[in-house]
């Protein structure tokens, strides 16, 4: 019966100890403009859309200028920069060109 307390209660501290050195990895820091573009850029990316500036300002307003081939990418590319976590507004300065 000591065995198995004192197993389970070592096994209980080291669960605890692993997740507490952990902690700040799981814990989001604020994005600065840099990081917050370069987050816009994947989600577009990820959407077949590429060729685009993405400006970013440091209270977060984002300015997306480029070309796009239909009036759905650049709606997806206005919701792609929305949907990242620090963008404020989103100005759209994007062209439609077939």
């Amino acid at each position: 019966m000591r065995k198995t307390f004192a197993s389970i209660a070592v096994a209980l501290l080291m669960v605890s100890a692993v997740a507490c050195s952990n902690w700040n990895r799981y814990t989001p820091k604020g994005m600065d403009a840099t990081a917050i573009a370069d987050e816009i850029r994947k989600n577009m990316l990820a959407d077949g859309i590429t060729g685009m500036t993405v400006d970013v300002d440091k209270a977060g307003v984002t300015t997306l200028r480029g070309d796009v081939k239909n009036s759905s990418d650049k709606q997806k590319a206005i919701d792609d920069a929305r949907k990242v976590n620090g963008v404020t507004r989103v100005i759209d300065q994007i062209a439609i060109k077939p």
